[in-house]
């Protein structure tokens, strides 16, 4: 008698789960992120993948917030006070640094290493909090600024950070199905952004 209790209680439990998939609309699915087909990384393809970043050697320290990183862009903005009561202040000098060391990018169709030293971040910088000024004034000396400037200049940076979610934007090389490099060349630099649906069938 009890077996028949538990098959009825379990036979319930099933439609219930069924009855609650079927009304958030559910259904096994890939990220969001992932193209729509099971299209392979071509070689020498121009492409944008998105994933998380992964240190593979050693990190960078960015100057300001001493993040450990893979990139870093780093501003100065040196500014003039006016006489005049009220009035804006005058930029007249913006300090700027900027380094990449190699990394690895996890994404859903493998990991990716991003081979390069230079690309362009369309990712804004942001003051950095809290303020370090220890740092600002070694920032300052190491371009040949007075660091008693600091009271009257802004600071911003921006890092890319390990388990990030970005995107890259590069040419592919791949070396075999489980070795694919993102590179630059010529027209096609390395642009590293914000997350945004991958695609991998594009051509150089």
């Amino acid at each position: 008698m009890i077996w028949i209790v538990v098959l009825v209680l379990v036979g319930s439990l099933a439609i219930g789960v069924v009855g609650t998939l079927r009304l958030v609309n559910w259904s096994p699915r890939r990220p969001e992120l992932a193209n729509d087909d099971d299209s392979q990384i071509s070689d020498r393809a121009v492409v944008t993948l998105t994933g998380t970043v992964r240190i593979s050697g050693e990190p960078l320290i960015s100057p300001l917030s001493a993040r450990r990183c893979v990139m870093y862009e780093t501003y100065a903005n040196l500014y003039e006070e006016n006489d005049g009561e009220g009035e804006p202040r005058t930029l007249k000098a913006q300090l700027a640094q900027r380094a990449m060391v190699p990394f690895e990018l996890v994404t859903s169709l493998g990991v990716i290493l991003v081979d390069g030293t230079e690309a362009d971040l369309e990712i804004a910088p942001t003051p950095v909090f809290p303020r370090l000024p220890e740092r600002e004034a070694l920032f300052l000396r190491e371009h040949d600024r007075d660091e008693r400037v600091i009271d009257t200049s802004t600071f911003e940076e921006i890092t890319v950070d390990p388990d990030m979610l970005v995107s890259v934007h590069g040419m592919a090389i791949v070396e075999s199905p489980t070795k694919i490099r993102l590179v630059a060349d010529g027209e096609h630099p390395l642009v590293i952004g914000t997350p945004r649906r991958m695609a991998v069938g594009s051509t150089g």
